[in-house]
């Protein structure tokens, strides 16, 4: 039985098949040659099944494998059986067809398509009194002074800091406008001299909080222009100035992004990422931010996800993606990505494939199989190409005759002895029984013993139940005559009953009753000393290969027997 559901694509060829037998211990080999028809490389899988066999294959048919056009590979198992009786072997061959179809997949955008949050974002999450930073200039931060300068600078300023808050009368002379400028001039030299802590000093001297304040973080923002490493320390070290009623580790996020924000303000992007990433890396690496406080509910996440978002915009989306990518806490990866979603990502339709197992062949193979009283004799039995009937291997004797075949020629008879004993067994629940010895040396001694012994084992030791006679047709086939011509020996009785029976065929055959040429034989007086003349009544029967070509002619022939 066989199924090609895309006919073609593959030719499987049997190049050796185990008509004997099949008994455990010997090489019950069974080959096929796989060829791809297809004019392109393709894959199949081939599943083997076996029941009451198990089946040796090579490791290299447990996998996929590959044929390009017109390539054969040649397929070599070995069935042992497992049980006695019925084995069936089945080999089913899948094309693995390359399909395409199309999903929905996740893509990282390309650039963003949503209206701009960069200000929005900035606006948020800066410190909001630095208003002297929207029109940023970093000569406004800068004074270039020598050392000697800065030192008489300096020793100016503590002058009039102390005449100032002296009672003297010069008093009157110095004002604190002038002190405070002179203070952010000092400040400025020093920042320019690469001494932003000096600088910084400086700018907590100025006499009112809002300027200290103003001017204080000013600085820290010209000094990201200077150095941006030397920035992210300086705002790493910061302590807290007890004007500014913030958490410190917020405050310094916060001058983050102030910093972030004028790089960007100033066109200086490549800083401002610099930054950007620099808040997401300062805020996940610290245990003093708890990202999934409260359900995320927390000012912590919105910074990393707001720092996020703007690289995306600043830079490109799939900078975000890379930064969301690398987080460790699974919950916060999925939690940032899903409130991006529309500014990272796009849905999109893409095209994949996948090898879908189609079967294009499938077919099994019925086997008789013996594994309860091996003997020696059984074992040059089935090496010889012997076979016989599954009902005499299950000692089953619901028939009224038997084919026992004891001469060899250039084929196997079993194929076409199996198929009509297992279609007339399916249709009409009765069969017949069949022994096959292919005689190899002309019946010498050793298959004497094979034949006699495994006729005794099979078939004449079980006889003693048979009540109804067994009629027994030792049979031999001969070359093509023209018609298909059936010779049946002289045995008045039972060849007038054979005759009886096969009448409906008289018309499409040829029928000889011999009394000369097949009348007796060695075989058939041998046949009769085995088996018990109570019991079974034994004939010649001689069939010309025209009905070997011919099966539903064999068929029906047998049919009538039954």
């Amino acid at each position: 039985m066989t199924i090609s559901e895309t006919p073609n694509i593959i030719n499987l060829n049997i190049t050796s098949f185990p008509n004997h037998l099949l008994i455990p211990n010997i090489d019950n080999v069974l080959s096929f040659q796989a060829i791809n028809n297809s004019n392109k490389s393709e894959k199949f899988k081939i599943v083997f099944n076996g029941e009451n066999l198990d089946i040796s294959i090579s490791e290299d048919l447990k996998e996929t494998i590959q044929l390009n056009p017109g390539e054969s590979k040649n397929i070599d198992l070995k069935l042992i059986p497992t049980a006695s009786g019925s084995g069936k072997f089945t080999i089913i061959i899948n094309w693995m067809k390359l399909v395409e179809y199309t999903v929905k997949v996740q893509k990282v955008r390309d650039v963003i398509s949503t209206p701009s949050k960069v200000k929005d974002i900035f606006k948020i999450q800066a410190l909001p009194f630095l208003k002297s930073l929207n029109n940023f200039n970093l000569d406004d931060y800068t004074i270039s002074m020598t050392n000697k300068e800065l030192k008489q600078a300096e020793k100016q300023l503590r002058k009039s800091q102390s005449e100032y808050s002296s009672n003297s009368e010069s008093k009157t002379e110095i004002t604190i406008e002038e002190i405070d400028n002179n203070i952010k001039r000092l400040a400025k030299g020093y920042l320019s001299s690469k001494n932003p802590q000096k600088a910084l000093e400086f700018a907590l001297e100025l006499s009112t909080d809002s300027d200290k304040l103003d001017f204080y973080y000013s600085l820290i923002i010209a000094q990201g222009f200077i150095d941006l490493d030397a920035t992210f320390q300086i705002i790493n070290d910061l302590r807290e100035i007890k004007i500014l009623q913030i958490d410190i580790e917020l405050l310094k996020i916060k001058l983050l992004f102030n910093l972030a924000k004028t790089f960007n303000d100033q066109d200086k992007k490549p800083q401002s990422i610099k930054v950007l990433n620099k808040i997401i890396d300062f805020i996940v690496h610290s245990t003093k931010f708890d990202l999934l406080f409260n359900n995320f509910n927390n000012q912590s996440y919105e910074f990393v996800k707001d720092a996020a978002c703007a690289l995306a915009e600043i830079d490109c989306p799939k900078t975000a993606d890379s930064i969301i990518e690398g987080l460790l806490v699974q919950e916060l990866k999925e939690k940032i990505a899903m409130d991006l979603f529309t500014i990272i990502y796009e849905m999109v339709d893409e095209t994949k494939t996948k090898l879908e197992p189609t079967v294009v062949f499938s077919q099994y193979y019925l086997f008789n199989i013996y594994t309860s009283n091996i003997t020696e004799q059984v074992k040059d039995f089935s090496k010889i190409g012997g076979n016989l009937s599954n009902n005499l291997i299950v000692k089953d004797f619901n028939f009224n005759f038997a084919f026992i075949s004891l001469f060899g020629f250039n084929f196997s008879i079993f194929p076409i002895m199996e198929r009509a004993y297992s279609d007339l067994k399916r249709e009409l629940d009765k069969s017949f029984a069949y022994y096959i010895f292919p005689s190899k040396k002309n019946h010498d001694e050793k298959e004497l013993i094979t034949i006699n012994s495994t006729l005794n084992q099979f078939m004449v030791s079980n006889l003693a139940n048979k009540s109804e006679e067994i009629f027994i047709y030792n049979l031999d086939f001969i070359p093509y005559l023209g018609k298909p011509t059936i010779i049946i020996s002289s045995e008045p009785e039972l060849s007038e009953y054979l005759i009886s029976r096969i009448k409906p065929l008289e018309e499409s055959i040829n029928l000889i009753i011999d009394d000369s040429l097949f009348k007796g034989g060695s075989t058939l007086k041998n046949l009769k000393n085995l088996f018990p003349p109570s019991k079974c009544k034994i004939v010649n029967l001689i069939l010309s290969y025209e009905f070997i070509n011919e099966y539903n002619l064999f068929k029906t022939f047998i049919k009538l027997l039954l």
